[in-house]
């Protein structure tokens, strides 16, 4: 990715690898998930768990972020340190509705409820005694097609101030346009870009990726 962009925010400032890995069993799956900043010491690697039953998933992950830009994230940033107050992992569980029909919508919720979602400066209470924030994000999308083309618009909001912004309001606005570059008889290279909005921090990214 030319960017790495999530929930309206930028992580990382460089281009990024995002390497993945997954398995899958029936209804279950469990994964991990990477970023590496290229020109940044930014780095990321999440492990997740996801159940699936018919167009709704349930879905826990594990984010480990040791530090933004060279600046420990945490009291402790070691993997292996899972002490509430002071880890470097934040646990999210997040529910995903994605329509198999007609009308291709999916909405998603998601909040933090273990870890790293501390200190964001929001609540002089909560900053002063390391208590989590609970920091949530909404999010619904659509999908269509344009010849070959599949294009996905999407809008996320958060409820309360935390870890997209320091106040509630809509974080993450735009589309996302994704296509298949037919490079040899058995070969396609995906490709995708995405313009997004962040109205709250009055900002705005162009992002290109591809996937090999």
């Amino acid at each position: 990715m030319s960017r790495y962009i999530w929930r309206g925010s930028d992580y990382g400032k460089s281009p990024s690898i995002q390497p993945t890995l997954s398995l899958s069993i029936a209804n279950f799956e469990v994964g991990c998930w990477g970023a590496i900043a290229l020109s940044s010491f930014y780095k990321e690697i999440d492990i997740y768990a996801k159940y699936s039953f018919k167009d709704f998933s349930l879905i826990f992950t594990d984010y480990y972020i040791p530090s933004v830009n060279g600046t420990p994230s945490s009291p402790d940033n070691r993997y292996f340190i899972f002490a509430d107050k002071k880890t470097a992992h934040t646990f999210e569980g997040s529910l995903l509705y994605k329509a198999s029909g007609k009308f291709p919508f999916w909405v998603m919720g998601a909040v933090y409820f273990y870890g790293n979602d501390k200190r964001w400066g929001c609540h002089p209470v909560k900053d002063t005694t390391n208590k989590t924030y609970f920091s949530s994000y909404f999010e619904a999308g659509y999908t269509f097609n344009i010849k070959e083309n599949s294009v996905d618009l999407f809008i996320g909001v958060t409820p309360m101030a935390g870890a997209y912004c320091n106040k509630p309001g809509v974080v993450n606005l735009g589309f996302t346009g994704n296509r298949k570059i037919k490079v040899t008889k058995d070969f396609e290279l995906p490709v995708k870009a995405s313009l997004i909005f962040n109205p709250q921090s009055s900002d705005v990214y162009f992002v290109f990726g591809i996937t090999i």
